[in-house]
């Protein structure tokens, strides 16, 4: 809270849109439609496709699935978020109330992130389920599960930052889901080999990469920064697009 009062942010203004933002998740059958789909895909993924009892009861399989379901589940969340707003025309109102531009941002943002945190614990049966038959490593499920929800948030403020470029949700949909796929891609060994020297970079800026770190149990501050750092750019990008907006009109 004090560090957001040094950068000149109220936060009872990113509340209010907070609480707009996540109620409209709810105020209709959709959130719950996808957070059923969502728990049921993952389920039956983890059952029948990463055969978790002939891994020995390893929960790998389950974050392998959650990287492949974030690029279709994450631009789901994200792609009504500004561009019904602005095809139905209530942007221009939402900018004329007295909130900052960061405001609205991370109003529409932590509402995202925390549906995310929502649909990831609906989850939390199967590490419990592995907890009674087996005795995984707590750090490697703690490093795993928080890999997953800071990797959904840097495609969240991705998300965001598309929906707003676009003027329906359709198009903001296809447009996150492609970008969603090429940061994953570059963690993906089998296309980094193609580049080389460059291969490394490459994974380093890859969103599923700093992941398998944490997914390891190794908590390292700089796959933390990593994820902190690619929110606030597509965060920061997202609100000087929204500056250049304003200006126009």
């Amino acid at each position: 809270m004090q560090l957001l009062s040094k950068i000149d942010i109220n936060v009872q203004n990113v509340k209010t849109v907070f609480r707009r933002e996540f109620a409209n998740y709810f105020n209709t059958p959709i959130g719950y439609i996808f957070l059923g789909i969502f728990t049921l895909l993952i389920n039956f993924l983890f059952f029948f496709i990463t055969r978790y009892f002939d891994r020995g009861y390893s929960l790998q399989g389950l974050f392998d699935m959650l990287k492949l379901v974030y690029l279709a589940f994450i631009p789901v969340i994200t792609m009504r978020l500004w561009a019904e707003e602005r095809r139905s025309g209530t942007v221009e109102l939402l900018l004329t109330l007295p909130f900052s531009e960061i405001e609205l941002i991370l109003g529409k943002y932590f509402s995202a992130f925390l549906f995310l945190g929502i649909a990831l614990a609906t989850t939390l049966l199967l590490p419990l389920m592995t907890y009674y038959v087996s005795s995984p490593d707590t750090m490697v499920v703690v490093g795993s599960y928080l890999g997953a929800w800071l990797s959904g948030s840097a495609y969240i403020a991705l998300g965001l930052y598309i929906s707003w470029l676009t003027r329906d949700q359709i198009s903001a949909f296809l447009l996150s889901f492609l970008a969603c796929l090429f940061i994953y891609l570059l963690g993906y060994q089998p296309v980094l080999q193609f580049f080389g020297p460059f291969k490394e970079l490459l994974g380093f800026l890859s969103v599923s990469w700093h992941a398998d770190s944490l997914s390891a149990g190794i908590l390292d501050t700089r796959d933390i920064l990593y994820y902190i750092s690619f929110a606030a750019l597509f965060l920061y990008l997202n609100k000087v697009s929204i500056q250049n907006f304003r200006r126009g009109n």
